[in-house]
């Protein structure tokens, strides 16, 4: 883990402050809970390293993936306003039309 991990796990710890998803996202997935998985706004991992989202993932808002090197979205993905995928390499592999099949929980419009 990072450093910048161990001082938002001792913030937890020490003073109950959550750990933001983004960071458990990026740097320690493993610690996900259910909880964490239900964003009732936007999410923004725009330029990130990441490379596949976590099964169960909702996002009430905007889901912005552009720039990363995502792979793969899970079925069950749930986003209530648009995803981003421009210049990911999702977006050079697939249609619009084929992610909107791929995961059909995404209400809004879909950017490749």
């Amino acid at each position: 883990m990072t450093n910048i991990y161990n001082l938002f796990k001792f913030l937890n710890d020490k003073e109950g402050k959550k750990i933001p998803l983004k960071v458990k996202l990026i740097l320690s997935p493993e610690t996900l809970t259910p909880e964490d998985l239900d964003v009732e706004g936007y999410l923004n991992l725009h330029r990130t390293k990441i490379t596949s989202l976590p099964q169960g993932l909702q996002v009430g808002g905007l889901l912005d993936l552009r720039k990363t090197k995502i792979t793969s979205l899970p079925q069950d993905l749930q986003v209530g306003g648009f995803l981003d995928l421009r210049q990911t390499p999702l977006s050079k592999k697939y249609s619009k039309e084929e992610i909107r099949k791929m995961v059909p929980g995404v209400k809004g419009e879909i950017y490749i």
